[in-house]
């Protein structure tokens, strides 16, 4: 199974996951789902797009699935921005974590200061 077809997976569960808590408009790239807004990275003309987004209480929530890399800038950069936007917005960054990519998220949120909520997610 390719990296794409893994995280799309992966965001399926997010969604049910989100679902289930009670979020509203929930946005997801994928079929059935409005796509979230993506954001243009203004020094690179590069596009930041959050995997999934929602909304509770009036607040904005982003959420993101983690999977392993090697290339983590891409993943710093971008869970930075989502974290910042959050609390603009007065809501969360929310980091899915499956099984055995945990510690890889728990690594990049400490190391570097991001305000974020890791959040298991199962295989099953």
């Amino acid at each position: 199974m390719d990296k794409a077809a893994l995280k799309n997976g992966y965001v399926q569960k997010a969604v049910k996951w989100i679902e289930k808590k009670g979020y509203a408009e929930i946005k997801a790239d994928l079929e059935g789902h409005e796509a979230p807004k993506s954001f243009t990275k203004s020094s690179t003309q590069e596009l930041v797009q959050p995997d999934l987004t929602a909304r509770s209480l009036g607040r904005k929530f982003y959420f993101e699935v983690a999977l392993k890399t090697d290339n983590t800038r891409p993943v710093i950069t971008k869970w930075k921005l989502l974290s910042q936007l959050a609390a603009m917005k007065d809501g969360k960054l929310i980091v899915f974590a499956p099984h055995g990519h945990r510690s890889f998220a728990e690594k990049i949120i400490l190391n570097h200061r991001i305000n974020a909520q890791i959040v298991s997610l199962r295989a099953n």
